[in-house]
């Protein structure tokens, strides 16, 4: 035997190999349809695998003893799905990108652009792997980290590591992130949750799968042009969703870039046989910019984002039930308990059930005096009108009390930025504003002013409109559009509104700080609440930086007031809250959807008091009555106390029934017949929901406390009681 001598330098490369060969997962050649998984990461309850070929992701669940797949095992066999479809089913991502020379978006997805062309490599990191999927064609690099924590799975875009070599010619526009991951075949039953409004269920093999369910995390992004509206839809206030399949189920929860983000839905018989829910993650804002040579000739382009965000990744984080609790109620704890450790949600002293009550202070109107068009301010409730309201409620035996006053600075609703919130004298001045707060103090009346930082009409000498509002990408001020019911386009009769740069919202909220108002203890701040936008001026803000910036803004604001009212807020904001109005009780009911459920409710109730929207919106009673039974709510009425008939074109012409001596005989009925049970709740969360047949549903709160509710138009029997048509039955368990 010969043994040669090795030398040092040889040595020191081997070495070298080996720690490459411990860092990197090399993908060897497959033969067939066989699928070899790698183990990477293990904890106490989860065994973590991967494909290096293909990228599939495995994850069994020590604790259920169940398998969880990124992707459907025996996606070849699928008897619908074909071309691109097909290959989608065995892809993590699926990318739209621009064509540069035609400015139109198409798509592609991992297997077949990445995988099938060996150009996904796996690299393990602490407690999983970062896997970069590149797509030759387009030039693109995309870098996915997956990781094991104690009880979810972390799956991260690495935003600012994405690559792009031929930017001349393509764009990322959004990635479609695991869109398979515990999708549900036709042999599977179960639900997809969406956030949808209050929430929605969408059943698995429901026969709709022609229709998809697609929502924009906090809504729509202001500094865009927004198609026509074909109907009045709600808002996904929560940044979530669940499936729950057969016996097990995840909850989904967009933890950065939520503001990025969009849920889609579908389920199975047009696309493919899987019932599936996914986030899709905006990596550049896309516009429509319409150009008109001449009258009857115009042209639309689609226009896009120059740069990538400057973020450092999108994450996603999904948390697996146990078996026997993995409903949408659990899905609502986990949410919540996520809430409570992560985002600092705390639990508000509830020894009260309020009624809620929105007044409307003044509002802008053009009125012709001696033939000539004066701008005047239109009083709708005076403080003292106020006084006399809270004076009407509480003779009917309603003591516990919230106001919030909205349009009751310099020129009402609006119309100004808020540099001077000054009372507006055609309410009574200042003086009448304290004498209204200080009987409100003496009666255990809580009151939130409402200052609006975001929305206005009219600028100032030192902040003209061009500059203080946000712009779209034409570079122009931004229009917040109102669209008409009867005809789903703009109102052409509405008056012109602009949404402030988030750089100004945040100068506006310095500067009201610093004035040191005492007249304004407790704040709400409705429009910061519900509206999130981009500006694409000068300096541009993307979502994911206003977002930031609100949040900031929120906090400021607290350290001051206390006590701060929330109206509709997105989900980021509800841990800086003490109470919150207008939480949606419906859904869009989308095609696809099958019933609405009270989540956001189910993740609120216990720790922050919250009302229904006004129910001056609502035409029947009883449906919101039980609605407030089935949500947990309490109640809110926008009221005035004069001149209603006078609101037509303007900017509260919505107001036209809201003369408070129309509801008070209302009011009355509704505390007489629901707040009893209210009372009996106050501060419980839930403790179950359940959809006994369709449009008859039972809910049970923490105490024992069960309510059946019949919403349809017949007699039920609901466990062996009878329920009346359009009413409900109290059943106290203890």
């Amino acid at each position: 035997m010969i043994i040669k001598k090795i030398s040092r330098k040889v040595v020191l490369a081997i070495l070298a190999l080996s720690l490459i060969l411990s860092q990197v997962i090399i993908s060897v050649p497959s033969y067939g349809d066989g699928i070899s998984y790698t183990k990477i990461a293990e904890n106490q309850r989860f065994v973590l695998y991967v494909s290096p070929k293909y990228g599939y992701i495995k994850v069994f669940d020590k604790l259920t003893k169940t398998t969880w797949f990124s992707n459907p095992e025996n996606w070849r066999d699928d008897p619908i799905a074909a071309g691109s479809m097909r290959t989608q089913l065995a892809s993590q991502l699926v990318i739209k990108y621009a064509y540069m020379e035609s400015y139109s978006t198409q798509t592609a997805n991992s297997y077949a652009g990445s995988a099938m062309k060996k150009g996904l490599k796996v690299q393990r990191i602490k407690n999983g792997y970062i896997v970069k999927y590149w797509f030759k064609k387009e030039g693109f690099e995309i870098p996915i980290a997956v990781t094991l924590n104690d009880d979810y799975l972390n799956v991260d875009i690495l935003v600012n590591q994405i690559r792009e070599t031929k930017t001349e010619k393509y764009r990322l526009v959004s990635i479609q992130l695991l869109p398979f991951f515990a999708a549900g075949s036709t042999s599977d039953k179960g639900y997809i949750v969406v956030p949808d409004g209050c929430g929605a269920v969408i059943s698995f093999n429901n026969k709709k799968g022609n229709e998809e369910y697609t929502q924009r995390i906090y809504g729509p992004d202001y500094a865009m042009v927004r198609e026509p509206n074909v109907y009045v839809t709600q808002y996904a206030r929560l940044p979530v969703f669940g499936i729950k399949k057969n016996d097990e189920g995840i909850l989904a929860i967009a933890t950065k870039g939520d503001s990025k983000a969009i849920v889609n839905a579908y389920t199975s018989g047009s696309r493919n046989s899987y019932n599936q829910a996914y986030f899709e993650f905006i990596v550049r804002e896309q516009d429509s910019i319409t150009f008109r040579e001449k009258q009857w000739n115009e042209e639309t382009f689609n226009v896009f984002e120059d740069k990538i965000p400057s973020q450092d990744k999108y994450s996603v984080r999904y948390y697996f039930l146990e078996k026997g609790k993995s409903d949408y109620l659990a899905m609502a704890e986990k949410y919540r308990e996520y809430l409570i450790k992560e985002k600092g949600l705390k639990k508000t002293k509830q020894d009260k059930a309020p009624v809620y009550l929105e007044l409307y202070g003044a509002v802008k109107k053009v009125k012709y005096i001696v033939g000539l068009p004066r701008n005047v301010t239109l009083p709708l409730t005076t403080f003292k009108d106020a006084q006399e309201i809270v004076k009407n409620v509480k003779k009917l035996g309603i003591n516990d009390i919230v106001i919030k006053f909205t349009g009751w600075y310099r020129n009402g609703v609006y119309y100004d930025m808020p540099l001077s919130v000054r009372p507006e004298s055609v309410l009574g001045g200042k003086r009448e504003l304290d004498r209204m707060l200080d009987y409100f103090k003496r009666n255990g009346i809580r009151t939130y002013l409402d200052v609006d930082f975001v929305t206005f009409r009219k600028g100032s000498l030192f902040y003209p409109v061009n500059v203080v509002s946000t712009k779209s990408m034409k570079k122009t001020p931004a229009k917040l559009i109102r669209y008409s019911p009867a005809t789903c386009y703009a109102d052409d009769d509405y008056p012109v509104m602009f949404a402030a740069s988030p750089v100004y919202v945040s100068r506006f909220v310095d500067k009201f700080l610093k004035a040191n108002l005492s007249y304004v203890n407790s704040l709400s701040v409705s429009s910061l609440s519900k509206m999130l936008y981009s500006d694409f001026g000068a300096r541009e803000i993307n979502r994911l930086k206003t977002q930031e910036i609100f949040k900031k803004t929120l906090k400021d604001l607290m350290k001051k007031h206390s006590n701060i009212l929330l109206t509709e807020p997105n989900m980021y904001l509800v841990a800086n809250s003490t109470e919150i109005v207008d939480v949606p009780i419906q859904s869009s009911k989308f095609a696809i959807e099958d019933y609405e459920i009270p989540f956001y409710q189910m993740v609120l109730r216990g720790y922050i008091p919250y009302s229904t929207p006004s129910i001056n919106d609502y035409t029947a009673d009883w449906y919101w009555k039980l609605k407030v039974l089935e949500t947990g709510s309490y109640i809110k009425f926008t009221w005035t106390a004069r001149n209603e008939d006078e609101l037509k074109e303007t900017l509260c012409d919505y107001l036209y029934s809201s003369n408070y001596k129309l509801w008070l005989n209302d009011l009355k009925k509704v505390y007489k017949e629901i707040y009893p049970m209210l009372n009996q709740i106050k501060g419980k969360k839930f403790v179950s929901h359940t959809l006994i047949k369709n449009g008859v549903v039972k809910v049970e709160y923490e105490g024992g406390t069960q309510i059946l509710i019949n919403y349809t138009p017949i007699d039920q029997n609901a466990d062996g009681i009878l329920v009346k048509a359009r009413s409900f039955k109290v059943i106290n368990k203890r």
